[in-house]
């Protein structure tokens, strides 16, 4: 709707050439939401008695890599548009990329630094998923905004339409049809699993891990989900339009998450089960 906040204009620059310079509504929506789970992560952490610097590391580490991991699994379902226009590459520095992928190796990263340092992985990644997710709500009104991540055609009274030609020139959002609004239906969806986790943290739901493994079952589930009403391409699609990259990997999450469970349940002491 508003994929740009701030235009500077077009300028001529060393090195560069000639480049237009502008504030995406989205990177400042997806930093804000960084910044914000972050914080809250932090001040979480803080309840284990862990210190800031370690926390502020881990953090910094998780998002640098969540970040490198989004780009590269969108270079790897567009890999055919990349090998045959590989200028296009510098683009991905303003694209977000595919979430999958860099919460696949965020989550990865989080874990090597609790591993080198000795950290209690489960009770952190406990700690890590509402704020987590708080971010990926703020991230889907970036993609609102940037017209990205766009639904299929729909005419149900709650189809939106994109106007904007800069987002269309962005994002290859249609314009002037409605939309199904799949940026809106998993904003709400990351809240309400935010508010669900958060609930799970503040009870201290045990055994530590089954509040991050809540997370990775619920996510994919509502998140393969709603992949069948998205109408991009770029996340990578498969079987004529059937199956998205996201969705293979939520459903292979899906049942990574049912076994963690039940293994982490199964091995709760007997006076701490029903």
């Amino acid at each position: 709707m508003f994929p740009t906040l701030l235009d500077f204009g077009v300028h001529d620059l060393p090195l560069v050439g000639t480049t237009h310079l502008y504030l995406p509504t989205y990177g400042l929506l997806f930093a804000s939401g960084t910044v914000l789970a972050w914080w809250w992560f932090m001040r979480r952490a803080r309840t284990l008695g862990l210190k800031d610097e370690t926390v502020f590391n881990l953090g910094f580490y998780s998002v640098l890599a969540g970040l490198v991991g989004a780009k590269v699994a969108l270079v790897l379902v567009e890999w055919r548009l990349y090998l045959e226009h590989p200028e296009e590459l510098l683009g991905t520095l303003r694209s977000a990329g595919v979430l999958m992928g860099g919460v696949i190796l965020g989550a990865a990263t989080f874990w090597w630094y609790c591993r080198r340092h000795d950290l209690p992985i489960l009770p952190l990644a406990d700690a890590a998923v509402a704020p987590v997710a708080v971010a990926q709500a703020i991230g889907r009104l970036g993609c609102f905004s940037a017209g990205c991540c766009y639904g299929v055609p729909s005419h149900g009274a709650l189809a939106i339409t994109f106007t904007d030609p800069a987002a269309h020139a962005q994002t290859g959002v249609p314009l002037g049809i409605p939309l199904v609004p799949t940026q809106l239906i998993q904003f709400a969806n990351d809240l309400v699993l935010a508010g669900i986790l958060a609930l799970m943290w503040r009870r201290r739901v045990r055994p530590s891990g089954t509040t991050f493994w809540t997370y990775v079952l619920l996510y994919s589930l509502t998140r393969g989900t709603i992949e069948f009403w998205r109408g991009d391409s770029i996340r990578g699609v498969y079987f004529g339009g059937l199956v998205s990259t996201s969705q293979i990997v939520a459903v292979v999450a899906i049942v990574v998450a049912i076994v963690a469970i039940a293994r982490l349940w199964r091995s709760r002491p007997e006076s701490a089960r029903p």
